[in-house]
């Protein structure tokens, strides 16, 4: 196979496969294949909000303290293979076509029918076995009781982030139900590291969980917490008396960073003796994730976030509401896009208040809500063709305004092909009056 060959194999599985009722079929699958799985250690990170932030937060600071660190997020933003990565390092192309060649046999005398995350993770159990990965930070897909990634056996902490309603339809519509399935990652004998600011209802099922389990619980500390400084380029705080620096901004990237903290210091406690205070710090002042909140261009002031349900656009709108107290902002235009398993009526009302004027846009991907919908919260709002939106939203919010895209992690992927070079979702360096 080349490496077209791959993705084009890759992309024939379904995203969602065969309703689940329990982990056999899938632990029987990976026994096929010699369970490259139980080779390998685990931090498991499961939640609502936060997952892939916090991952991030804890895999650039192992590696930073010299263990090798593999890492396994969903979804991608810019290309599939940023999925699985060890050191901070993409899996190489080669790497993933000898790896789908490898299975391929096996899947395809499979009667099952298996979805693509599936098919992924296999993939990567497979790929950090071979790079001896010391540690694996791995982060589940949707809920966590029966998410394939769950079928692992060899935990040394479950990380249980932000819990808040999404993917109701499957695990369900009560904040206690979609946290029992959030904690269903717990594993005995093991430690459990719970963000600090979950509804009670939640934390109370994730302490349940962590005893019955025999999992010693632990979660920080908001009285010791002091931020310094907050703004659209990161944050500087104390916790614990020791001062840190995010590159990822937003005061909720703060809290994902105690938890990531927490967790690192459980972890230290288990034998990790290299993870030191220098390693924290530098792992989180270079941790980063694009469509976080990210800068992508300024005059006019464009923040790109992957904000796509009530909380998540809470802490977006948070941010927002920062910036618009800034008298350097004239005005605000938010090109939104959602899906219609979303719940985006109370999403949207989480933010449309700092909004001057929407930009809506729909079709996207399959199952996005009309954009005729989408403008029903927001005072002023234009609907748009995808193609146009961002040339659209520019010229209204002008080189004094602000534009927010936001909706779906989806959205930002799909307005990028129509941006010209300058705006490509880069890493950029704001000029110093926005610092």
């Amino acid at each position: 196979m080349n490496f077209f060959e791959t993705m084009e194999y890759i992309g024939s599985f379904p995203k969602l496969g065969e309703p689940v009722t329990s982990l056999n079929r899938f632990a029987s699958l990976l026994a096929k294949l010699n369970n490259p799985q139980d080779r390998l250690q685990y931090i498991h990170v499961a939640g609502t909000n936060g997952k892939g932030s916090i991952v991030r937060m804890l895999s650039e600071t192992l590696r930073r303290a010299g263990y090798v660190t593999g890492e396994f997020t969903s979804p991608y933003i810019r290309e599939w293979s940023e999925r699985i990565r060890v050191n901070g390092v993409n899996i190489p192309k080669d790497s993933l076509t000898r790896i789908v060649e490898y299975v391929k046999p096996v899947f395809d005398m499979e009667s099952t029918i298996y979805s693509q995350f599936e098919l992924t993770t296999v993939i990567a159990f497979i790929y950090f076995a071979s790079q001896n990965c010391d540690i694996v930070v791995l982060e589940t897909g949707i809920g966590g009781l029966l998410d394939c990634t769950n079928v692992i056996k060899t935990t040394l902490l479950s990380v249980i982030t932000s819990i808040s309603f999404d993917h109701t339809a499957i695990l369900g519509d009560s904040i206690t139900a979609i946290a029992a399935q959030k904690a269903g990652i717990i594993k005995p004998g093991t430690v459990t590291v719970c963000y600090p600011d979950n509804p009670p209802e939640a934390e109370r099922i994730i302490l349940k969980t962590a005893l019955l389990q025999k999992s010693d619980f632990a979660k920080p500390d908001l009285d010791k917490l002091k931020i310094i400084e907050s703004g659209i380029t990161g944050s500087v705080f104390k916790y614990k008396r020791r001062e840190f620096e995010l590159k990822m901004a937003g005061i909720h990237q703060v809290i994902n960073a105690l938890t990531a903290i927490e967790a690192l210091e459980s972890l230290r406690r288990l034998g990790f003796e290299k993870i030191k205070y220098s390693a924290i710090y530098e792992g989180l002042r270079s941790a980063y994730l694009h469509s976080r909140c990210q800068i992508i261009h300024d005059k006019p002031l464009i923040i790109l976030d992957g904000a796509h349900n009530p909380d998540g656009m809470r802490s977006l709108a948070a941010f927002v509401r920062k910036i618009c107290d800034s008298p350097k902002i004239a005005r605000t235009v938010m090109i939104v896009g959602m899906r219609e398993d979303k719940d985006f009526e109370t999403a949207l009302g989480e933010i449309s208040r700092y909004i001057d004027t929407a930009i809506c846009v729909d079709g996207f991907m399959p199952g996005t809500v009309s954009a005729g919908r989408l403008a029903k919260p927001f005072r002023r709002a234009r609907v748009a063709s995808v193609s146009e939106a961002v040339r659209l939203a520019m010229a209204i919010a002008g080189t004094d305004g602000m534009v927010v895209i936001g909706g779906s992690l989806y959205l930002a992927e799909a307005l990028n092909k129509y941006m010209d070079t300058e705006f490509k979702l880069i890493d950029y360096e704001l000029t110093s009056e926005y610092r």
